[in-house]
Parts: structure tokens; sequence; C-alpha cells
């Protein structure tokens, strides 16, 4: 089972490792919006595969 999130900005991330998946969607947030997402933030937006 993969993990995925499609940014509004069109960047999709997928892992298939949870906690992978969520430090990848952090550094997306951080480098690319200057923004801050907490683990339970990044889960809300995330859909299984």
């Amino acid at each position: 089972m993969a993990y995925v999130v499609t940014c509004p900005c069109g960047v999709t991330i997928r892992d298939n490792d949870l906690e992978q998946f969520v430090k990848a969607v952090q550094q997306h947030g951080k480098d690319v919006h200057n923004q801050d997402a907490s683990r339970e933030q990044v889960l809300a937006m995330a859909r299984e595969e």
C-alpha cells in the first residue's frame, strides 16, 4: 500500500513507507511553500493506494 498526496502546486508525493512519506511531504511544504505541516496534517491530506 502506498500513501499519496497531490499538492495544489501539482507535485505528487508517493511512498510505501509512512514515516518517509510524512517527512517528504513536510520537506516539500517547507522547501516550496515555506509552510510547516504537522504529522497529523499530512495524514489528513493523504490517501492510500
